[in-house]
């Protein structure tokens, strides 16, 4: 079985790393002489668009897989699936992905390479796709359905999303930018009423803080949230943070640089579970994978499923340029 490419390259993520890592990329795939096209993602929305009309056009061929490989952040990874999910296909299109991006969560979430000639390798020398649990909501106010790689945010976390996505230092501190951003944020977050519904289980919180739904342990760029979260099952992990003083929020920051000990405070509550509801009953922002997704009131359906995936991070080094 051949493997052809299409490559979506967000050049101007990570500030500017989607380009580099496609100028890293494409001479090795030309030398290699793998069949490849490629186009460049311009605008917000762009790459689902491109990934929808890649899928439109493929036909299945007798030993060829068309495989979509992503250059970029995880916003852009996230565009693509959404793209690919637009058009329904007896056999899904499998995604591959270079991080390109400021945060790369999901390859760290999959340990994945952030070496793009190793992240390369990992692609190129894949066999089969392997199926990954991806993230499914449907938002009802609107009726919104969406799929995420990463994570559904409501309130605190979002809010330094949004402020780290007009921040100019994006990316160049790391957890440290995105602490400076947290504490901005802490300062504008009140608490809100959030209903959880688990099964047949119904917990009410007066004063949320961050509401987080993830698939993996990471986010905010490397912040270890989830520790037990895995992209290879089919379980969503929940935290929910009530209204913290400002000592607690330093506490709890700690226990998390220091390696999920914040999961053992009685201000936080922890879900596990295939299928979730989340209600918020009053004006909040929200992100999904580090993309704002409105500043609204949400009647979400969480759950998961798997999609196919074109990457084998059992590969760590290459011997071949």
């Amino acid at each position: 079985m051949i493997a052809e490419y299409y490559i979506i390259i967000n050049a101007l993520a990570g500030s500017g790393r989607g380009q580099t890592v496609w100028d890293t990329v494409k001479p090795i795939l030309e030398q290699r002489q793998i069949k490849f096209g490629f186009a460049v993602s311009e605008y917000a929305g762009h790459t689902t668009r491109l990934a929808a009309q890649f899928a439109a056009r493929v036909r299945p061929r007798a030993g060829v897989t068309d495989v979509l490989l992503v250059i970029g952040g995880d916003g852009t990874l996230n565009e693509a699936l959404n793209g690919l999910k637009q058009v329904p296909k007896h056999t899904p299109i499998p995604l591959a992905y270079i991080p390109g991006g400021s945060g790369n969560d999901f390859a760290r979430g999959l340990g994945m390479a952030t070496d793009p000639e190793i992240a390369l390798a990992q692609i190129l020398n894949n066999m089969r796709a392997r199926p990954l649990a991806i993230g499914y909501y449907h938002e009802t106010f609107k009726n919104e359905h969406r799929y995420f790689v990463n994570n559904v945010g409501l309130g605190f976390d979002a809010q330094i999303v949004d402020d780290t996505n007009r921040s100019r230092q994006k990316g160049r501190l790391g957890r440290w930018s995105y602490l400076s951003n947290a504490i901005k944020a802490y300062t504008q977050q009140e608490g809100f009423p959030l209903t959880v519904h688990v099964g047949r289980k119904r917990d009410y919180y007066r004063h949320a803080f961050l509401c987080t739904t993830s698939n993996h342990p990471y986010f905010g760029g490397g912040v270890k949230i989830l520790p037990g979260a895995n992209l290879h099952d089919d379980q969503l992990e929940l935290i929910v943070v009530e209204q913290p003083h400002w000592w607690i929020v330093v506490w709890l920051f700690l226990g998390l640089l220091m390696g999920g000990r914040h999961l053992k405070s009685r201000f936080v509550h922890h879900y596990r579970t295939n299928k979730l509801h989340l209600l918020v009953n009053s004006v909040e922002i929200g992100q999904m994978d580090g993309q704002i997704i409105g500043n609204r009131n949400y009647d979400l359906y969480l759950s998961t499923e798997n999609y196919p995936f074109w990457i084998d991070t059992s590969i760590h080094d290459h011997h071949e340029k």
